[in-house]
């Protein structure tokens, strides 16, 4: 079997497979793939919930892509809690082999980032996690700054490898806090996508462009509301 999920109940089943076979479908549009993705969002938010009920204060990060949809549902979900937002915009590249394997880099070239004064939990959040690329350069810059006694990295779909070399790539005193959330583990790839994945590249399946530097260019809504608050508080 290719996929397998986690985290579905009676409560959530049919909300949470509708919304990914309606992101798998390559006919979706793309004002339906983002509500969808609000949907996911509120539904990891609740597992999230359900797990952790006492988080502290704490602090979601992400892509730039992922504020505006599935951040949004997660922080929704949250609900009263104090949460605080770290968004990411980043360059891909590949620098070279390591033991046969592509050594894949994703350089952060813009953020923004509200303070999170004792910070108890780090949520590193994402469409989907196919390679530990992007999590662990948002990990890395993170805890240089933070001390969180426990980090959730939670995606609706994530690759069968991407858990796994996570943990491989942290040392063993930030690797233990690691906490894996998600609806659907896939171990299907073609090329650099993972099947069914979240069907296809986000950036162009959002509606935000075809390339990663169209996606460069994208400012979500939540960041602007949010820095807009910051300023008039």
């Amino acid at each position: 079997m290719d996929r397998q999920m986690f985290n579905i109940d009676s409560s959530n089943e049919k909300r949470v497979m509708s919304a990914l076979d309606t992101i798998a479908d390559p006919n979706t549009s793309f004002n339906t793939y983002r509500q969808m993705f609000v949907v996911l969002g509120e539904e990891l938010g609740k597992v999230i919930n359900h797990y952790f009920p006492k988080t502290g204060n704490t602090m979601i990060a992400c892509p730039n892509e992922d504020a505006d949809w599935l951040i949004k549902g997660i922080i929704s979900s949250l609900g009263s809690k104090n949460v605080s937002l770290s968004v990411y915009w980043s360059d891909r590249a590949t620098v070279g082999n390591v033991d046969g394997k592509k050594l894949e880099i994703s350089p952060i070239i813009s953020s923004y980032e509200e303070p999170c004064e004792g910070c108890e939990t780090l949520i590193v959040a994402k469409s989907i996690i196919s390679t530990s690329c992007v999590v662990r350069t948002q990990l890395t810059h993170l805890i240089e700054k933070i001390t969180p006694k426990r980090i959730i990295i939670a995606a609706p779909v994530m690759y069968k490898d991407a858990e796994p070399n996570l943990l491989k790539e942290f040392p063993t005193e930030i690797s233990s806090k690691f906490h894996f959330i998600c609806f659907a583990v896939d171990s299907k790839r073609e090329g650099s996508t993972v099947i069914p994945g979240i069907g296809g590249f986000i950036t162009k399946r959002l509606g935000l462009g075809d390339t990663l530097k169209d996606n460069n260019k994208y400012i979500p809504e939540l960041v602007k509301e949010r820095a807009l608050q910051m300023v008039l508080a």
